[in-house]
């Protein structure tokens, strides 16, 4: 998928300026973690599904321009039960459907929880029970959403799939 459409869907979805996004995508493409538009800026570059997960993570969890970077390879790699949050964040986006629920992220200890098919899942650090951290709640709906258009779905499609999954919630045995 070019370049200008993933930022594009995460724009929309996420509620985030596209200016944001693009700036973001600039310092992962200076650090060759996405591709750069080389030539004609009318033709931005395809982006494999790793570099798409790298932007997806470098927006959630954005902790300003000059540690995207660092950002993204902290996050990528925070471990939990189930594999790092890069690789499951990638077969979130692109694998066949999945439930997923809100993510809170905190930059400081880094570590994120959500629930993924109604299991709770913590990557990386435990949120301290003493002590008070800011952290970013990312909708669970939107990512649904960003994951089922960038599998190809139009956008009033991708909201049908949510609805989908909120109907799957509530027929859930439990």
């Amino acid at each position: 998928m070019r370049k200008s459409e993933v930022i594009e869907i995460l724009a929309r979805r996420l509620r985030i300026l596209p200016s944001r996004i693009h700036h973001i995508a600039d310092r992962l493409g200076d650090a060759n973690v996405v591709s750069k538009t080389s030539g004609s800026k009318r033709f931005p570059p395809d982006l494999s599904e790793p570099e798409i997960t790298a932007l997806v993570i470098g927006v959630i969890a954005d902790a300003g321009l000059g540690n995207s970077v660092r950002t993204v390879a902290t996050f990528s790699s925070l471990p939990s039960s189930v594999g790092t949050f890069g690789n499951v964040l990638q077969t979130m986006l692109f694998g066949p459907y999945s439930d997923m629920g809100h993510l809170i992220i905190r930059n400081e200890p880094a570590g994120i929880s959500t629930t993924i098919h109604g299991s709770h899942i913590v990557f990386g650090a435990e949120a301290s029970e003493k002590a008070a951290t800011k952290a970013r709640i990312i909708p669970g709906d939107a990512l649904i959403a960003i994951a089922a258009e960038l599998q190809g779905h139009k956008a009033q499609s991708a909201d049908a799939h949510v609805e989908f999954i909120h109907l799957q919630r509530v027929l859930r045995p439990q």
